[in-house]
């Protein structure tokens, strides 16, 4: 039987983080390719990383734990049980 996916919600913080030009550590790091360029600049003048594909989220926790900034977080969401 096959293992259920984990439920994640990821969360960047465009105040926080350093955009695609200075950083791109979590996008990079993302194997199911989740994070992705914002296509707008954010006011402080940089592509933000951006959820792009968050149903293909795994749950690994890469992108928060090496971001040098803080500026990602991973919500693991509980599964509700059908039995």
């Amino acid at each position: 039987m096959a293992r259920p996916r984990r439920r994640t919600r990821v969360h960047i913080d465009p105040r926080l983080c350093k955009g695609t030009e200075g950083c791109g550590i979590c996008i990079s790091l993302c194997r199911p390719q989740v994070l992705a360029p914002a296509a707008e600049l954010s006011p402080r003048g940089v592509h933000t990383a951006t959820v792009a594909a968050a149903e293909a989220c795994t749950g690994c926790d890469l992108c928060m734990l090496y971001c040098p900034e803080l500026a990602v977080a991973v919500e693991h969401l509980e599964e509700a049980d059908n039995g």
